[in-house]
């Protein structure tokens, strides 16, 4: 299914890698003909007592920040020359960015996180870690160093490689269409990957290591217990291969009948930690972009899914898109 998002929402944060932020924006909103939406959310516009608690709120300052706020995004968008919506609010940047987003239909968020160290890291990643969990629109993480600051809005973003992490599940399966859609508008090479974890090997019983008097039971056990792994591990690499053979099948089968004329993916498998491969991988083959479905809406499902993304953002040296099925 092809996914053509109408407004794509900027999360300006004013920092030094806003116009790596606004650089994606444009050319996603141009290549798609979306509307961009530049959003800025303010915090800190009270007093915090010694305890903690905020108690005097200052709404003259507010409103000037607001202003000063609005003021700076408006011209940005008349410098990037794309159509554009300027929001500015106030309030904890991420539960107020998902609120604006389910307000005003937004399809695709674009934030940085800035991967600084201790307490600016926590705050940085708190924000992600929040808008990963809660947005039901699609969120692309851009993992900002050092090499991507830059002092203009580049006009064409190139994404000439795109991983998507695939395991058959509903949400991956959004997150493909997601990423098929990208290829074709970018005309990317397109390589699909499925993490399994590494085969279980049969341990020797106890038993078989048991000292028995007078003989060589323990050198006779040991080895009948080496011809037994020999067959099991031969065994283990037929239905290895039988497995490697369908999976590989069914990735390929992922792209539509309409799509084949032009989608020719690459298909992976890998064995190990889902986010350490995925991210090696990228790293090795200089992937544009990773696309990823997360899985879940209970609390304890969003947990468990976000160690596992929260872990490719952070360590992924290229964009993250995350993805999630409106519920």
């Amino acid at each position: 299914m092809r996914i053509e998002p109408k407004k794509i929402m900027c999360a300006i944060d004013f920092s030094d890698f806003t116009n790596i932020i606004l650089s994606y924006g444009k050319s996603l909103a141009s290549e798609f003909g979306s509307t961009l939406c530049l959003c800025h959310i303010l915090s800190g516009t009270h007093m915090v007592s010694s305890l903690g608690h905020s108690y005097i709120h200052y709404p003259d300052i507010e409103t000037e920040r607001i202003q000063s706020a609005r003021e700076m995004l408006e011209k940005m968008a008349k410098e990037i020359d794309i159509e554009c919506e300027v929001i500015v609010s106030s309030g904890h940047v991420a539960d107020e960015i998902n609120q604006i987003v389910l307000k005003n239909n937004i399809d695709m968020v674009i934030a940085a996180t800035h991967g600084g160290s201790g307490i600016k890291r926590f705050l940085i990643g708190s924000v992600t870690d929040r808008l990963v969990k809660i947005l039901k629109c699609p969120l692309l993480v851009l993992h900002a160093k050092e090499k991507h600051l830059t002092s203009v809005v580049e006009k064409n973003i190139k994404l000439k490689r795109i991983l998507v992490g695939c395991d058959f599940s509903q949400d991956s399966s959004l997150a493909f269409d997601y990423a098929l859609s990208l290829a074709q508008e970018f005309q990317t090479q397109l390589y699909l990957a499925h993490v399994i974890k590494p085969t279980q090997h049969i341990e020797m019983p106890a038993s078989n290591y048991i000292k028995i008097q007078g003989g060589d039971y323990t050198n006779w056990a040991l080895s009948e217990y080496m011809e037994s792994q020999k067959k099991a591990d031969n065994e283990d690499l037929k239905n290895k291969k039988m497995l490697f053979r369908g999976l590989e099948k069914q990735l390929s089968s992922l792209v539509p009948e309409e799509s084949r004329n032009w989608c020719t993916p690459i298909t992976i498998l890998l064995e190990g930690q889902p986010y350490k491969e995925l991210v090696d991988y990228a790293g090795q083959k200089k992937i544009d972009m990773i696309v990823l479905g997360v899985h879940g809406h209970s609390l304890l499902e969003r947990f468990t899914v976000g160690s596992t993304t929260d872990r490719v953002i952070s360590r992924a040296s290229c964009p993250v898109l995350v993805v999630r099925e409106s519920s």
